[in-house]
């Protein structure tokens, strides 16, 4: 009996850990440049909203027409990068950037992403910052009118 049950046992284990599916994990870097971008051809909103610090790309491209916004926490400081390092970081272009969120954001991708979003600085140094991409969200579309039909002044004068 005592036999019977560690043979039980070790099938649950082995039948478990063969459940494991193991995803393809990818790093994307794409550098954020804001200052050499003219106005009217910017596609980013950056902000802070509370302590996260967000980056939106303006295309509603995702899901649910979903606009692509990364966040960072700000406690973060992130990690200075040398001009030879940054050189040495393969980036990404902004329409790859797009693609890869469309990929991360689907259910049944097989390849996750690790976004890094690369800032200038304040003394012209570069800063790598780990974010986290928002999934987007099924808007809801809610009623906030009601059609009221009105009643025959009979019907009032005999209330």
């Amino acid at each position: 009996m005592k036999y019977f049950l560690i043979v039980i046992l070790w099938l649950n284990i082995y039948s478990a850990s063969a459940q494991k599916v193991a995803n393809n994990i990818d790093t994307v870097y794409y550098l954020l440049d804001t200052t050499n971008t003219t106005p009217k051809d910017r596609m980013w909103d950056v902000g802070i909203e509370s302590q996260y610090k967000y980056f939106t790309v303006k295309c509603p491209c995702l899901k649910y027409n979903s606009e692509p916004t990364f966040v960072y926490n700000l406690k973060d400081s992130g990690q200075s990068v040398s001009n030879a390092s940054l050189s040495k970081i393969r980036m990404v272009s902004l329409p790859t950037l797009i693609d890869f969120a469309k990929k991360t954001t689907d259910l049944t991708a097989q390849t996750l992403c690790v976004f890094y979003i690369v800032e200038i600085g304040k003394d012209h140094e570069y800063i790598v910052h780990k974010t986290r991409l928002l999934t987007p969200r099924k808007r809801e579309a809610s009623v906030d009118f009601e059609n009221v039909t009105p009643m025959p002044d009979k019907k009032r004068r005999n209330k």
